[in-house]
């Protein structure tokens, strides 16, 4: 796949809707198999789409991906492409799905308008904004002493019913309700939540947690900032204050290898 692909969702993880120009569509079968193994195929005849320009959020940094629909601008009789997984594989963003009716499939160059799933959208971007208040919860606990200062930011998940923040180091499950409480001020305050993109060394000195496998591209390393409070290298969607998350809920705290999990949810405020 060398067909470069904008991911529009990372400017604007608020455009729902989008015109795009198809690059190339072929079956998922035809790709090589490192490549086929990325997706869940799904039931039918599953092809493979790229786009110029795509507001597809691609699986990655856990969040899951977007799902939707493509169709042609030039008849309201035209196929509907289904887009059941997306994932980045450089330079071009794969949407794997099917074509309603089957057996059609877009010709060519055509012109067509993406549409995602958007309270899928909504529910990834709170979760992903939520994982990241916890971090800067946790982190503000750290600096006040309330938690050991060898905490340090870990790997994390973004999926619904199984969100969590890892970090390295040992935190105590008496300190949920302290975390919890932090968390709570935060979201209370309704910090506005900003995308960035910095220099390599500007996010490595100045974002609150910097894991080694994070990467830039031409526009330089995407962060996100969250009121003045901190900020994280990210590639996912957010919400654009911290009210839009809901009710962040710490489930628990467990301990193994020296890693300490949270776990976490949203709810509806």
């Amino acid at each position: 796949m060398d067909h470069r692909t904008e991911p529009l969702y990372q400017k604007d993880g608020q455009l729902y809707k989008h015109n795009s120009t198809i690059s190339s569509v072929q079956p998922l079968s035809s790709l090589p198999q490192e490549t086929q193994a990325l997706f869940k195929a799904p039931e039918g005849e599953p092809y493979i789409l790229t786009s110029t320009s795509t507001i597809f959020h691609a699986q990655g940094g856990g969040q899951p991906s977007d799902t939707g629909t493509i169709t042609s601008t030039s008849s309201s009789a035209g196929p509907t492409f289904h887009v059941h997984q997306v994932r980045k594989v450089d330079p071009a963003i794969l949407h794997v799905g099917t074509f309603e009716p089957a057996g059609a499939k877009f010709e060519g160059k055509e012109e067509v308008i993406q549409a995602i799933d958007v309270d899928k959208r909504v529910l990834h971007s709170r979760i992903h904004t939520a994982g990241h208040v916890i971090g800067l919860a946790i982190n503000l606990l750290v600096k006040e002493g309330a938690l050991p200062s060898d905490i340090v930011d870990g790997k994390a998940s973004h999926y619904p019913g199984a969100a969590f923040v890892e970090f390295q180091g040992l935190i105590a499950g008496d300190k949920k309700a302290d975390i919890q409480a932090r968390v709570d001020e935060l979201v209370a305050g309704d910090l506005d939540v900003k995308i960035h993109f910095w220099t390599e060394e500007r996010a490595r000195s100045d974002c609150t947690g910097v894991l080694e496998s994070f990467k830039g591209d031409e526009d330089g390393v995407r962060v996100v900032e969250i009121g003045n409070v901190g900020s994280y290298p990210c590639g996912g969607t957010h919400v654009l204050k911290l009210k839009e998350c809901g009710k962040v809920v710490i489930r628990g705290v467990k301990r193994q290898k020296g890693v300490s999990k949270v776990s976490y949810e949203v709810q509806d405020a």
